[in-house]
């Protein structure tokens, strides 16, 4: 109601009449910054609501499951309390679904191959230059044929099994350092030296390059005829792209992104130096299912693109002042993009592109590049040395899931996501019974 009197007061013509123009803007735009913060507040208060109703549901059926108990266990006539009387029968309810990831890493199901994977970074890969990757244990390499177009072949000569990245580029095509087979980006084997041309081919996967980054379809399914977008929201600027080969299994390190809560007790001397340990963090998604949302109560909207990237755009404030605040509520920010591409069991092949919405100048600094990479290595690495110590365990048996709580509710999400692809169900299915609590 008092926005609306202000609303009125400003576009009252009687009140115009003795203000200038320069002062009504004024006004409105102030208006228009108190409205979007109380929409936002009307936002986040709904989701808490929604978020205190479930748990209380949930809280309810425990205690008729417990009294339930005691009544068989009894044989008393027990008088339920009126407001469970509603309630329908505790084996009604799902069961929890637990997570089990321990043990050995298993082999790569087939299904989670039938996806575009960005591979690398346009600009790292030269008309003259060759790249060699792996992916799902088989090694792959990058490169550009005379079109200028790149193209991705298997790292194997078809005649001694030599790696071709040993060798060189002759006019777009591959050359074997062993007997000078040159290969182009389909894999056709266009010249055959010192010998009777045969007809030879090696495998070559789909390649196509969009938006500054190289896929690849690594699956036996036809591709889809479109590629995802991973470019930053409108206004950003891309600062740096780096690409890190690090010694940890893929899916932990999409897990180890997804967590928000760990920030203030591992990242206690970079980017998370000042934060305080809130009382509780939540992730807060739009529906049941959903691989988006924001954090609570930090300025951070996050989501997890299938199959393998992460996308987050950070509200940055003064160190230590990150909370309470929406990303919509801060005047500059950072958007970053991972991706954790499947190169072996225990390998990920990172890519990393950082965009700022500010200081469009620090692009023309000097050597900015090795500045960036050393900040992203020292995060990296307050995280890397946890993960491994997690992925010790985990091949010796020990289950890295254990008692999910509520802000692991993206890292959950994206699991069972994993597992709905590798059983080869097209939709998802019902969400664990301990998101919501």
């Amino acid at each position: 109601m008092l926005l609306h009197e202000k609303v009125v007061e400003v576009i009252n013509p009687l009140a115009r009449e003795f203000k200038s123009i320069g002062t009504l803007r004024k006004e409105l735009a102030d208006l228009q910054v108190e409205l979007a913060q109380a929409h936002n507040q009307v936002h986040i208060s709904e989701a808490r609501v929604s978020t205190a109703l479930d748990k209380l549901a949930y809280m309810e059926t425990l205690v008729t499951d417990k009294i339930l108990q005691d009544m068989s266990t009894t044989g008393s006539d027990l008088l339920l309390p009126s407001s469970t009387l509603s309630l329908p029968p505790a084996k009604s309810r799902p069961p929890k679904r637990s997570i089990n990831v321990s043990g050995p890493v298993q082999p790569y199901n087939d299904h989670l191959k039938n996806f575009w994977y960005p591979v690398a970074f346009s600009a790292g890969l030269k008309d003259d230059t060759m790249m060699p990757i792996d992916c799902f244990e088989e090694p792959w390499v990058l490169f550009r044929g005379k079109d200028g177009k790149p193209g991705c072949v298997q790292n194997t000569c078809a005649h001694r099994a030599c790696p071709l990245d040993l060798g060189s580029i002759n006019e777009g095509r591959i050359k074997c350092p062993y007997h000078g087979w040159e290969y182009s980006t389909d894999g056709k084997c266009e010249k055959m030296p010192s010998t009777k041309f045969l007809n030879v081919k090696i495998k070559a996967l789909p390649c196509f390059e969009q938006e500054g980054m190289i896929w690849i379809w690594p699956g036996n399914d036809p591709p889809t005829p479109k590629l995802p977008s991973l470019l930053p929201p409108s206004g950003f600027q891309i600062h740096a792209e780096i690409v890190m080969e690090l010694p940890v299994e893929h899916g932990l390190l999409l897990d180890n992104l997804l967590d928000l809560a760990h920030a203030p007790f591992t990242h206690t001397s970079t980017f998370a130096k000042g934060w305080s340990v809130p009382s509780l963090v939540k992730f807060l998604t739009p529906s049941a299912s959903s691989l988006q949302g924001y954090w609570d109560p930090y300025p951070i909207d996050m989501e997890f693109h299938p199959p393998c990237m992460v996308l987050s755009t950070i509200g940055i404030s003064k160190p230590g002042k990150l909370q309470g605040q929406s990303t919509r509520e801060c005047a500059t920010h950072l958007h970053q993009l991972h991706v954790c591409l499947p190169s072996s069991k225990q390998k990920t092949r990172l890519l990393y592109r950082m965009s700022l919405d500010f200081a469009p100048i620090l692009k023309h600094v000097p050597f900015m590049q090795h500045l960036w990479r050393y900040f992203a290595e020292k995060v990296l690495n307050e995280d890397l040395r946890l993960v491994l110590g997690q992925q010790e365990r985990m091949l010796n048996g020990a289950n890295v899931w254990n008692l999910p709580v509520s802000y692991d509710k993206l890292g959950v999400r994206y699991r069972q996501w994993r597992d709905s692809v590798e059983r080869g169900s097209k939709e998802l299915q019902s969400p664990y019974n301990f998101l919501d609590q």
